[in-house]
């Protein structure tokens, strides 16, 4: 009788959505429940990081439609892929902007999306709002806006930061991790592409790897669209496997039914790994170039990530003279990885290399844990900065924040008082700005390089609502309370 009832459930579901696509959006928004709008219309890898958050929305709206605006030619690939909502084109936005929902999150940076997150009726609003002034909603999206150019030290994930301005948000809701390479497996895909060329090994790379890992007994394949035809051809060519190259020979469900087969998928920092850690295939993240692992790498618990170590990855834009991520990934650092992930050995130490697995704290935030990895304070202040910022978006934090302090104060104590007497000089100015002073254009940018991330925040978050009143107090009330946490 339950599956019965189980099955009528999705019939009912699957007309329900037929009716919904045929009709408007003025229709759907008179004769729906309220539904929750979430404007997406980035890459394909930022939508593929909304899936979590459209999940969550399922269980905190049953029964209510969710209403997706997306690119189309990204959605329309992954709709049997994601989870059960109603895609609609970029250009229906203006029809969205129509109508009434319980809720709308508003992922987008784009002046339409802003507009009709603006025009829409909903009690709830989340992300960059235009109703005649733009501005942004949401603790966790202002803090995301202020990690451009300024990310350093953030431990934030996208799919994190998505679904963090729900109410309630916290415990996030418990995610499956990805399972264990088989060594019964021997198949290892290798995505040649990624949009930015920084953010990939080149085809010479990509050749060698493969003749390395055909060499370990492995069948390795060549994965992208497209656009990766030529650049997998000749990756293909330098490995001498001609029937390896499948680089714009597959739809996205086809390239995720594979990744389910795959032992392990190597890839840059890309939409299709994003499918690869969705569909629960053991991902190994190349993480280079102007990319940060701990914001855009694999989001499933149980993934590795593979990166440099110097102290200036992570960036958002490469401020040096050449990528010197870049330089240590060599086909047999990584086939050496590779080998030991999918045998389930402890893998080899690679020259100026960090081998990091993700993982979940005990709130459901994504993090990553180092495997090997330099002794560094990067983590120290990541961790600092982290419980810091959830302190401020609820008191209830304020314990692990001090406990995080503590470990600072008592392994940087000189660092630690430098930070505090920063806050100081923020405190100083922010009174200047309560009297009339504003905060110069890159008061961020000249500050000293462990408190950028805090000072960016400050500077945004008075900006982002005109340095009312209340946001004065508010910026005034974090920096005393950083200093009290960095009292020794």
């Amino acid at each position: 009788m339950g599956e019965q009832a189980a099955d009528a459930g999705c019939l009912h579901a699957r007309n329900l959505r037929q009716k919904l696509i045929a009709f408007n959006i003025i229709t759907i928004a008179l004769m729906a429940a309220d539904p929750v709008l979430v404007l997406q219309m980035r890459r394909l890898g930022d939508l593929i990081l909304t899936f979590p958050l459209l999940e969550d929305i399922r269980a905190r709206y049953p029964g209510q439609p969710i209403l997706v605006a997306a690119e189309e030619h990204f959605y329309k690939g992954l709709e049997k892929l994601s989870p059960d909502v109603i895609y609609f084109p970029a250009s229906r936005i203006q029809e969205l902007a129509q109508g009434r929902y319980a809720a709308i999150i508003n992922l987008g940076s784009g002046p339409e999306a802003a507009i009709c997150a603006g025009k829409a009726h909903a009690p709830l609003k989340i992300g960059q709002i235009n109703d005649g002034s733009l501005h942004i909603a949401g603790f966790w999206q202002i803090y995301r806006a202020n990690l451009t150019l300024n990310n350093r030290h953030n431990t934030f994930h996208w799919a994190d930061l998505n679904r963090l301005d729900l109410p309630n948000a916290l415990p996030l809701p418990a995610r499956a991790s990805s399972p264990l390479p088989s060594a019964g497996k021997k198949r290892i895909g290798l995505v040649v592409g990624a949009s930015v060329p920084s953010k990939r090994p080149d085809a010479l790379f990509w050749g060698r790897l493969a003749s390395r890992l055909t060499r370990d007994g492995f069948s390795p394949v060549f994965l992208g669209g497209k656009a990766e035809i030529e650049a997998g051809a000749r990756a293909a060519a330098i490995a001498g496997l001609d029937n390896s190259n499948l680089c714009g020979k597959l739809s996205l469900r086809e390239l995720a039914s594979l990744m389910q087969g795959l032992a392990l998928c190597i890839t840059p920092d890309t939409g299709p790994m994003h499918l690869a850690s969705w569909m629960r295939c053991p991902t190994l993240n190349l993480s280079m170039g102007p990319v940060h692992a701990n914001e855009t790498g694999p989001a499933l618990p149980g993934q590795w990530v593979l990166r440099y170590n110097a102290s200036c990855v992570g960036c958002w834009k490469c401020a040096r003279s050449r990528m010197f991520c870049k330089n240590n990934f060599t086909p047999q650092a990584v086939a050496q990885a590779a080998a030991a992930i999918i045998n389930g050995e402890q893998v080899p130490a690679a020259r100026g290399l960090d081998l990091l697995r993700t993982g979940r704290d005990a709130l459901g935030l994504a993090e990553l844990a180092a495997v090997s990895a330099n002794v560094s304070v990067r983590p120290l202040l990541e961790n600092f900065w982290k419980h810091a910022f959830l302190a401020f978006a609820d008191e209830s934090h304020y314990p692990a924040a001090r406990q995080q302090a503590g470990d600072l104060l008592d392994n940087q104590a000189a660092l630690a008082r430098n930070m505090r007497k920063n806050v100081g000089k923020m405190l100083s100015q922010t009174i200047k700005v309560a009297k009339g002073a504003r905060f110069e254009e890159n008061f961020w940018k000249n500050q000293p390089w462990h408190s950028r991330l805090f000072a960016g925040h400050c500077q945004l978050w008075l900006q982002n609502a005109d340095s009312s009143r209340q946001a004065l107090l508010e910026v005034l009330q974090r920096q005393e309370a950083l200093q009290d946490l960095l009292s020794e």
